[in-house]
């Protein structure tokens, strides 16, 4: 059965009650409260309200959270392109990054070499 959570009249703490009309006693200060089905929807269309406001803060928090990323990004690859250009060692950087691997490659056998017969 679904449980809601009230605060107490009394004391003011929390309390769980079940979707049903009944009397509950408050954990916290020992109160009897009754709790009418009147009470019941009351409580039920304010939880729902309460679920869609805090889902639209969490799309908000996300979308807050992803922009900052990006621009965090942004400035860390920008910083970077500015050191990549003063420092004369980065020119040469990414040539020597594709001959590499074009040696790496030239090691390997191809596919039809795996079908060819190796010659005695």
């Amino acid at each position: 059965m679904k449980k809601f959570v009230i605060s107490c009249p009394n004391c003011k703490k929390k309390m769980r009650i079940l979707n049903k009309p009944a009397k509950y006693k408050c954990p916290s200060c020992g109160n009897i409260h009754k709790v009418g089905r009147i009470k019941l929807i009351f409580i039920a269309i304010k939880s729902f309200f309460v679920g869609i406001v805090d889902t639209i803060r969490d799309i908000k928090n996300n979308i807050v959270y992803k922009y900052n990323s990006a621009k965090a990004t942004y400035r860390y690859m920008s910083q970077l392109k500015k050191n990549m250009k003063s420092d004369p060692n980065w020119s040469n950087y990414r040539t020597q990054q594709q001959e590499e691997k074009k040696m790496r490659d030239a090691n390997k056998r191809s596919f039809k070499d795996f079908f060819k017969r190796k010659k005695k």
